[in-house]
């Protein structure tokens, strides 16, 4: 696995991770080797299976008509036995390590690593929330202090644990700057204490605007503050080697008999085409026909061989040596863009969202100069604050190919954006950009999936897991 894998380059002891999720007894590792390892599992299930479904669901990517490997994600047919890893191996193996490194820290005063597991642990409560709807927080990691059965909490009792965690993480960052620096086991900032500070306010940022209307004052005093990440926050330790590969890349180039599934979904590459964007060359392939960006309306895998024949859509690009994202410096000037857009602070939020998109090009090495000028596709323009929200969305949804489409899928049930169409993606009136539900769909009409169902490897062990929900019911924070 891609945690031991990182974890033998950083450290000089392995771990037993098949225990019982709800059961952590790592009594014998310390603070140094259990925190590499959490970030570890969570880039593994984060820039693995979460990615992939984002990447479905956030219709950058779409299933080929010679292959079968995802058509349940494209259809919108996960069951409560479906990615069960992603909670087996995120909540019961990368949390539960960075809980013990957390909890040990405070013990010893390693202030250093208490802080830095401390928020890792809060945005991995954050992706699960937002993924799952509820999370046993206050039972769930505890093991034995918990209860073998732990009570899971409501969506927004999580969202006020995690912002609460992150405030008593800030506590300790003088402490934690007067320690050696961390150093090589911590795979994300090296040691950077500075750079984790402002990774806990770009996340308590990102979680207070869950609940815009609410949280405006608290907002606006973090943007005015200022002090959020001018970094991407991101493991980028993958080989071109086999088990030390981006985890998406492994899956699915790498282990699989055919690494044809994956293809363009028209939804992201006519908008791409439509206009000029220069990054259409690092999110996808030309196909093998004439050498063309073509792809399949989201959801048509049967389309037959007479329509598309083998190798007339583009193919997914992915790369071994991908990093994967936890939090972006262009995600984060999204981020305050957005929020200056909905408190009418027009100059501010064409700046940050002007310099979002910078990032978002320079990435790849492109320039978005001739992009943002006045005549620019993707030029600012000011107006109502929803208006301008849509074009900040837009672009932070393009922004996450290839890296963050997990967050994307998150932004379009938060915001509503980019807008689903009244009709499929080949109609002649197709609005390209706009979402289409999958032709194969397993829903209702136009309804798209807002949400994993609560795992079965949750549910078998613990009474206490939430009754089944259907995967297209919306959370407390998704816009109605």
């Amino acid at each position: 696995m891609i945690a031991g894998a990182l974890i033998f380059n950083s450290c000089d002891k392995a771990l037993d991770i098949n225990k019982d999720p709800y059961l952590p007894s790592e009594t014998d590792a310390a603070p140094d080797l259990l925190f590499p390892s959490g970030v570890a599992y969570s880039a593994a299930k984060i820039g693995g299976d979460l990615e992939l479904i984002g990447g479905f669901w956030a219709q950058h990517y779409t299933q080929n008509n010679t292959s079968n490997q995802y058509k349940n994600i494209d259809s919108y047919a996960l069951t409560i036995s479906s990615y069960n890893g992603i909670w087996a191996n995120l909540f019961g193996g990368g949390m539960k390590d960075l809980y013990i490194a957390k909890e040990k820290a405070q013990a010893a005063g390693l202030w250093n690593y208490y802080l830095a597991s401390s928020i890792m642990l809060a945005f991995d409560y954050h992706v699960l929330v937002d993924l799952y709807g509820d999370l046993p927080i206050k039972e769930g990691l505890q093991g034995d202090k918990g209860g073998y059965n732990p009570k899971w909490d409501e969506g927004k009792v999580v969202n006020g644990l995690i912002l609460s965690q992150l405030d008593d993480a800030l506590t300790k960052v003088t402490e934690a700057k007067a320690l050696p620096s961390m150093g090589n086991p911590d795979l994300v900032f090296s040691g950077d204490i500075d750079k984790w500070r402002k990774f806990a306010k770009s996340l308590k940022l990102k979680v207070l605007m869950r609940d815009f209307t609410t949280n405006a004052l608290a907002i606006k005093s973090l943007l005015e503050e200022g002090d959020l990440l001018l970094a991407d926050a991101r493991l980028d330790a993958f080989e071109d080697i086999k088990d030390k590969s981006n985890p998406l890349f492994e899956s699915d180039r790498r282990a699989l008999s055919t690494g044809a599934n994956i293809r363009a979904s028209k939804t992201l590459l006519s908008y791409l085409l439509e206009n000029n964007d220069p990054r259409i060359a690092d999110f996808y392939e030309t196909n093998d026909i004439n050498g063309q960006y073509t792809a399949y309306a989201q959801g048509n895998y049967n389309a037959t061989s007479t329509e598309y024949p083998v190798g007339s859509t583009s193919r997914a690009k992915l790369a071994a040596t991908d990093p994967v994202y936890f939090m972006s410096h262009a995600e984060v000037e999204f981020l305050q863009a957005e929020a200056w857009a909905r408190l009418n602070t027009v100059s501010k939020a064409q700046r940050h969202y002007e310099s979002a998109v910078k990032l978002a090009f320079s990435r790849w090495g492109k320039d978005a100069t001739a992009f943002l000028g006045t005549d620019g596709a993707y030029a600012f323009k000011p107006g109502a604050a929803e208006l301008m929200v849509e074009q900040i969305i837009t672009q932070k949804w393009i922004a996450s190919a290839r890296c963050q489409a997990w967050d994307a899928f998150y932004d379009q049930n938060r915001t509503g954006y980019p807008v689903v169409s009244t009709v499929p993606a080949d109609e002649q009136s197709y609005v390209p950009g706009q979402y289409t539900a999958s032709l194969n769909t397993s829903l209702v009409g136009n309804e798209l999936p807002r949400r994993l169902p609560f795992p079965k490897v949750s549910s078998d062990n613990n009474p206490n897991t939430p009754k089944a929900v259907s995967i297209d019911k919306k959370m407390w924070w998704h816009k109605k």
